[in-house]
């Protein structure tokens, strides 16, 4: 429906606290055609409106300055009349204040972006290369998974792409970098106080070392660790594809422990949710909610074998491994033991209250119960083979299936995988664990 796509981003020139975003492209129809915001972001599974903080025109403007209006038609969906071969021209303002991991901020000596907060696209038409351009000061430094096209343009295979890839830019951001086999790792971004020490570097070698080991293959070439220090106390991380953004704060207290945790978590999530996909989520349908059963698979699995991982890695001594294992199994056991909802249930209602408030008594954490339950199907399998096989065998082979966006696998497949893996029955463990 169009081609020649390029988003052009710069900060507002009179409203600070806002980006300007640009979009051009070319119609490939003669009609209707509707812009969608996406509703919800990947890595958090709840309807998030982002278009609540768009400044829209109102028009856009052709070849020729012929100008016609935009009109919105649902909360997040705009659409306009279009010519055959037409140059279209949008431009709104985006207010870019949400400070954490899965929002853009713009300040005066900083810019963060996550262009699924702001960058409209057509339905169907996710999959068309792309180009987009940052006006930044041009001495900045930048830090993202984007692949450079010249000094401030980037350009993508396509629209997932580009809202998986978050972008960073200061006067000075930190980063190392380092090899495991073929694949390169980056860590980096705004510190100042300068978190990212040699303890925290060892650190992220070992874990991504045996996590590669671990999964057998690595589905990218290169990967970036992304950091912002901020000022305020804060723990938030976000999974993508080719990258991570954490968001931990203040500098001034000791963030190794926060730090080695979620960045084990989140990239453990490189395969489990960002390229074995449950089928749901296959493609990404950014316009509606999407209800998935398998949270407990995508975070449960990735909670326990990311703390898992600092521990056979090295990182962790086993005293220090059994203390945050304890942590995680006491937010199960002493708040959701006796709650309403089972696993599946609440992963259904993500959507509904699964990051804020509940009723009391109602849901159970995909995180923490999650993590309980990988743990006991891990410690089954491991007792029944005396440590010759373990939940390994099971992520080892749902990445030989469903690795690589091959096609996406439902609970069924999973429980297919588990009782192969077990070389026995598991209907009871998971109907009294999961259903």
């Amino acid at each position: 429906m169009i081609s020649q796509s390029n988003y052009f981003i710069t900060v507002h020139p009179e409203k600070k606290e806002f980006i300007q975003v640009q979009w051009t492209f070319v119609s490939e129809i003669e009609g209707l055609l509707h812009l969608q915001l996406p509703i919800w972001r990947p890595g958090r599974y709840q309807v998030q409106n982002f278009a609540k903080n768009v400044l829209f025109v109102g028009r856009f403007q052709v070849v020729g300055d012929q100008l016609q209006k935009v009109g919105k038609v649902a909360s997040s969906v705009w659409e306009l009349e279009v010519k055959k071969g037409e140059k279209v021209h949008l431009t709104w303002d985006y207010f870019a204040q949400q400070e954490d991991a899965g929002g853009s901020v713009v300040q005066e000596e900083f810019l963060y972006l996550n262009f699924v907060n702001f960058c409209l696209y057509v339905v169907g038409c996710e999959d068309l290369p792309i180009e987009v351009s940052i006006q930044k000061d041009s001495n900045w430094d930048v830090l993202t998974a984007l692949e450079q096209k010249d000094s401030d343009t980037w350009q993508v295979n396509s629209y997932r792409e580009l809202v998986d890839s978050p972008y960073m830019s200061a006067p000075k951001l930190n980063r190392f970098e380092w090899k495991v086999g073929e694949v390169e790792f980056v860590a980096g971004g705004l510190d100042p106080a300068f978190a990212l020490n040699h303890k925290l570097k060892e650190a992220y070698q070992k874990f991504s070392r045996f996590q590669l080991e671990y999964m057998g293959n690595f589905p990218v070439k290169k990967y970036t660790f992304m950091h912002w220090i901020c000022p305020k106390p804060y723990y938030h991380g976000v999974e993508h594809t080719k990258s991570t953004m954490l968001v931990l704060g203040p500098p001034d207290r000791d963030l190794y422990e926060d730090l080695i945790g979620v960045a084990s978590h989140e990239l453990f999530h490189v395969w489990n949710v960002c390229t074995i996909r449950p089928k749901e989520l296959l493609p990404y349908a950014y316009e509606k909610e999407v209800y998935f059963p398998t949270g407990g698979i995508v975070e449960g699995i990735t909670t326990y074998l990311g703390d898992w991982f600092l521990y056979a890695s090295g990182v962790w001594t086993k005293e220090e491994y059994e203390v945050a294992l304890e942590a995680n199994k006491k937010l199960y056991l002493e708040k959701e033991v006796g709650n309403a909802q089972s696993l599946v249930q609440s992963s259904i209602d993500l959507w509904l209250d699964g990051y804020g408030t509940s009723l009391p008594g109602k849901r159970v954490s995909i995180y923490y119960k999650g993590a309980y339950v990988a743990m006991l199907l891990d410690q089954k399998i491991r007792e029944k083979f005396e440590d010759k096989k373990s939940i390994q065998q099971i992520m080892q082979q749902m990445n030989k299936e469903f690795g690589g966006l091959q096609k996406g696998y439902t609970l069924q497949d999973f429980y297919r995988i588990a009782e192969a893996v077990y070389e026995g029955d598991l209907g009871e463990f998971f109907e009294e664990w999961v259903y």
